[in-house]
């Protein structure tokens, strides 16, 4: 082992040792060795970034996990020392890494605003720029019912014609605008005013969150004047009759959805309307407030004079979204109802814990005056009706008013030792909206998609004549084709061309069933052809010559609708394409029979798209012949499936 000599000693053997000694860690020339000096031999910051000559140290010997943040001094690595793209992120560790305590200052304030931009919404939906965020998921649909008719009962068939603006089962969404224009709004009595009801539905099929008529849920006097509010307002009110109206809402739906208009009137009415929908990827992305909406309240034609009504008595939590409060009274002196008080009880409560100091007061007004289209509280437009007439609204946005297990709204017709109307009863209505915290179970009919199709025939035939053992076609008709792919209907014009009709054989079906096909009109050159799906055929003539239909007709080449028909009676129509020349687009169209009622859908996109809903009547027809055909029509048919209804229950 070599050692130093001592000093003294060693006689003779003193340089041999000497040089043994040096030789450990300096060359013959007195250099030190390449392995002499390793860590352990360097102190902490003996080595300074001045005593390191340029590009002395490499990639090569920093190479691995040599040099980590605990030998790095303070301060010793500057921007000015590291190449443009040698750090990136394979250099940087996946544990520790570059954390941000470790950057600058300026750094860090901007990685704090990018943090805070990307933070998900708020509680209770809201969003940092105010206005609402996407939900996972969500997808919008609205598609207008556009030059539409809204039918009354007399009209041919005599039967109950509801308009469907929309219709979804199995996602959850919410329901957040509805808009309509029609015509025959004359008077009080109109189609747009007390007239025309409509109905939503939220999970439950049977019982109408909202039902009420037109004028109210648009909040209108008798036949009042235009008003406009960030929520609802009524845009138009021609003196030809006609009348446009929106409202805004906020009404989730777990599974279920269907916002339906019916004409009580005795006329038809040409009609607009839209619904606009959103479907999301799970409910519990909603949260565990305004879970459900619907709108309580009543209307009483004889109501006495300076009495209290009860506009809502309702057992569990949530919040109110608007009041709605509407008179009419015979006499011109009857503004004494506007001294009645609105009292809202919370949870139980003897007395009311909310009570204005009249009825005016309560939607932001004085002195029997509220603002034409104030907002959040005011009141329609002037009414052009008789004696006295009075619309008031409030939407409760930044004053909400909560409820945990109770909650009863009552409205006076006037107030009792104050001002009394001059007539003794008075037509009064009030409606107050309400958020539950609670959802509704769901109780509706779907199209079942889980069982096996009662039937499901692609069309995929041999190329050539139909297999008669399965469908039948009346030989004084023109005669569809497989293709292959499709059964196919040339174009023509005469009589053995008109009514052409495929009918499927051997199927039993159900007491309730949804029926589908899939269609193009192929011929570019002739106005007035129909294609249809047709259900409720008769029989035991196989021809069902007497049944109902959905229709997809090209008018001419940029005008297309869908239309439902009762043999030859029309009961809804709808224009479809935007003026496209729909001309070889395929199209979806179907119609389900629930009970004694039947409503027809149609779709110009493939599936899994929504269906969109026409109408929904009660058919006169009652057999069970299905099939599909054409009038005057070049056209493919691509599938005809059957499937069975299922109703939902949770």
């Amino acid at each position: 082992m070599a050692r130093l000599p001592n000093p003294g000693g060693d006689s003779g053997t003193w340089g041999t040792l000497l040089n043994d000694f040096l030789s450990q860690v300096h060359a013959s020339d007195g250099s030190l060795k390449t392995d002499s000096v390793g860590p352990a031999q360097l102190q902490d910051n003996a080595v300074t970034a001045s005593a390191i000559a340029p590009n002395a140290i490499t990639t090569t010997e920093l190479a691995g996990n040599s040099v980590d943040a605990t030998v790095i001094a303070d301060g010793s690595v500057t921007g000015a020392k590291i190449a443009n793209d040698t750090i990136t992120s394979t250099n940087i560790s996946t544990t520790a890494g570059i954390t941000k305590t470790q950057l600058s200052a300026g750094v860090q304030a901007s990685l704090s605003k990018a943090d805070t931009a990307l933070q998900s919404a708020p509680s209770g939906g809201g969003s940092y720029s105010g206005f609402p965020l996407r939900l996972p998921g969500e997808k919008t649909t609205a598609v207008a019912q556009e030059l539409a008719d809204a039918r009354a009962y007399n009209s041919a068939p005599a039967t109950t014609k509801t308009i469907v603006l929309a219709e979804s089962w199995g996602k959850p969404g919410i329901l957040k605008h509805i808009w309509m224009a029609a015509g025959n709004t004359y008077d009080k009595d109109g189609f747009m005013e007390q007239g025309g009801v409509i109905r939503i539905y939220t999970d439950d099929g049977s019982n109408p969150a909202i039902s009420m008529t037109l004028g109210d849920f648009f909040c209108f006097a008798n036949h009042n004047d235009v008003f406009t509010t960030p929520r609802i307002g009524r845009t138009s009110r021609g003196v030809g009759g006609e009348s446009a109206a929106y409202r805004y809402l906020y009404m989730p739906f777990q599974k279920y959805l269907r916002v339906e208009v019916e004409n009580n009137t005795n006329a038809n009415v040409l009609f607009y309307g839209q619904a606009d929908y959103s479907t999301i990827t799970s409910f519990s992305d909603i949260g565990n407030q305004q879970r459900a909406y619907s709108i309580k309240g009543q209307r009483v034609s004889s109501q006495a004079a300076q009495t209290a009504m009860t506009v809502c008595d309702y057992d569990g939590s949530g919040q109110i979204e608007s009041l709605w409060v509407s008179f009419s009274g015979a006499s011109g002196s009857d503004h004494g109802v506007l001294e009645g008080n609105i009292e809202i009880y919370v949870d139980g409560e003897a007395m009311p814990s909310w009570s204005s100091s009249g009825a005016e007061d309560a939607f932001n007004g004085g002195w029997y005056t509220m603002p034409v289209g104030g907002y959040p509280a005011g009141r329609s437009g002037n009414s052009d009706q008789s004696g006295t007439n009075v619309s008031m609204y409030r939407f409760f946005v930044d004053d909400p008013i909560f409820f945990n297990s109770h909650l009863k709204v009552v409205a006076w017709a006037g107030q009792p030792n104050q001002a009394a109307p001059s007539s003794p009863t008075i037509n009064y209505a009030a409606y107050v909206g309400v958020w539950s915290d609670t959802v509704v179970t769901p109780n509706y009919t779907a199209v079942d998609t889980t069982s096996a199709a009662i039937l499901d025939d692609q069309m995929n035939q041999a190329a050539g004549v139909i297999n008669n053992t399965n469908w039948f076609q009346s030989g004084d008709r023109t005669q569809a084709s497989a293709t292959g792919s499709t059964f196919a209907i040339p174009y023509g014009s005469s009589n053995p061309d008109q009514d052409v009709r495929i009918v499927r054989k051997n199927v039993s079906l159900p007491t309730d069933y949804w029926i589908e096909t899939r269609v193009r009109i192929t011929d570019a050159t002739h106005d007035g052809q129909e294609t249809n799906l047709i259900m409720l055929g008769s029989t035991p003539d196989p021809y069902f010559g007497s049944a109902i239909h959905i229709q997809f007709r090209r008018n001419n080449q940029y005008g297309w609708v869908v239309q439902l028909r009762d043999d030859f009676d029309i009961t809804f129509y709808t224009s479809v394409g935007s003026g496209r020349d729909l001309t070889n687009t395929w199209v979806r169209m179907a119609l389900k029979k629930e009970g004694t009622k039947v409503t027809g859908y149609y779709s110009l996109n493939p599936s899994p798209a929504q269906w969109i809903p026409v109408g929904t009547w009660t058919p006169t027809k009652t057999g069970v012949e299905f099939g599909v055909g054409t009038w005057t029509a070049g056209a493919e048919f691509d599938y005809l499936v059957v499937r069975p209804l299922q109703t939902v229950t949770s």
